[in-house]
């Protein structure tokens, strides 16, 4: 289970718990082998998987093939090496920016403003244009900082909570093509992961990005089935919250039902970032919606009954430090869909058990140099 602690504010996970319980296996051949029997190609860079199929309760990183019976043409010696996630990269032990760095920075920048106020009070004097200097914020600017405002108790109160029930069980310590429009299948789960266009994307050239309108060329509606349940991350820029809430959920017929918040913390319980930072927020946003159902539909659906979503739930985990790792999200959704419900996540990076995974990157995080060997059995 990725749940470590599920309180009334939300829950704890152990993201690498998840990774490893899917027990990823690499099936080999020991040599000699003869030339004529076939083997599986193994190719040690990344993970040989379909990234568009679901997959049980054990993937592999390559499929094998068994040796059939009375076979002659020499010893084909199968043996399985298994798998487990670098525990490295979850090792976050120290918030990427502390509190006493930041308002250290913070006194800094004060002081460095005031001796460029008083230059340029100089400065405009001389020139005879003494004028009162007025620091104004752009409107992006005014939302974000009105938005945090607003959820800022919300992450405050309700991460300390499962922050110190993990402390108290000692989980934590101190110190680019398009889905298949012909297909028929229909997913009761849809999460999505855009790649968000922004200005540091475009001077960085890490990963290509869309555009809101290209972001509502997604066929959700094909894919969803009815009252599928959408997810979508989301930055923390308002721009992209007001446009997932007031423009992409209504162009799929997708009603808004909540908003979480992912919290990101250390191993010891702290928050990644300051949690007041006006750069960067220790949190993201994930938007929840339904797919608005047609009357008919409603009418022979009325015994089905869902679980109401409820709003400002939070989901606090260590995060991966790889970029835009994002945490499993199989059993905090697990209560508001119907049993083996069919999912789906588009812009994926890793493969998940259960679920069909699509985008141009979903081999992202299988490949081998994240994952160390554990002992090999015959």
């Amino acid at each position: 289970m990725s749940v470590v602690h599920e309180l009334s504010p939300g829950w704890l996970l152990d993201h690498l718990a998840f990774i490893n319980k899917i027990s990823y296996e690499l099936h080999q051949r020991h040599e000699p082998c003869s030339k004529s029997w076939p083997t599986s190609s193994v190719h040690l860079d990344s993970l040989h998987m379909d990234s568009v199929s679901s997959f049980g309760a054990s993937a592999t990183f390559v499929p094998s093939t068994s040796k059939p019976e009375n076979d002659d043409r020499g010893n084909c010696e199968m043996f399985i090496q298994k798998y487990v996630f670098r525990s490295e990269l979850f090792d976050v032990s120290k918030p990427y920016i502390t509190s006493a760095i930041h308002k250290e920075c913070q006194e800094s920048k004060e002081k460095e403003d005031l001796v460029n106020d008083a230059k340029k009070e100089i400065s405009i004097s001389i020139n005879g244009k003494k004028r009162k200097r007025c620091v104004a914020f752009n409107q992006g600017e005014l939302d974000a900082m009105e938005y945090h405002r607003k959820i800022r108790g919300l992450i405050l109160d309700g991460s300390s909570q499962l922050i110190q029930e993990g402390l108290t069980s000692g989980f934590l310590h101190s110190c680019s093509e398009k889905p298949n429009k012909c297909s028929k299948k229909t997913y009761d789960v849809i999460v999505i992961d855009p790649p968000w266009q922004n200005k540091s994307v475009k001077r960085s050239n890490r990963y290509s990005y869309l555009s809101p309108l290209q972001i509502k060329q997604i066929p959700v509606p094909k894919l969803a089935a009815p009252s599928c349940l959408v997810v979508t991350w989301v930055t923390n820029r308002q721009k992209h919250l007001r446009f997932v809430k007031e423009e992409l959920y209504p162009s799929w017929s997708v009603e808004v039902v909540a908003e979480w918040h992912w919290v990101k913390i250390t191993s010891s319980g702290e928050f990644v970032f300051p949690l007041d930072s006006p750069h960067k927020k220790p949190y993201e946003g994930l938007i929840l919606g339904r797919v608005r159902e047609k009357a008919a539909l409603l009418l022979r659906n009325a015994d089905v009954k869902e679980l109401p979503i409820p709003d400002h739930k939070l989901i606090v985990s260590v995060p991966c430090t790889l970029h835009s790792h994002k945490p499993p999200l199989a059993e905090v959704l697990k209560d508001y869909i119907k049993p083996e419900g069919e999912c789906l996540e588009l812009f994926a990076r890793n493969l998940q058990p259960g679920w069909t995974s699509w985008g141009n990157e979903v081999l992202k995080f299988q490949h081998m140099d994240y994952f160390v060997a554990l002992k090999s059995k015959s």
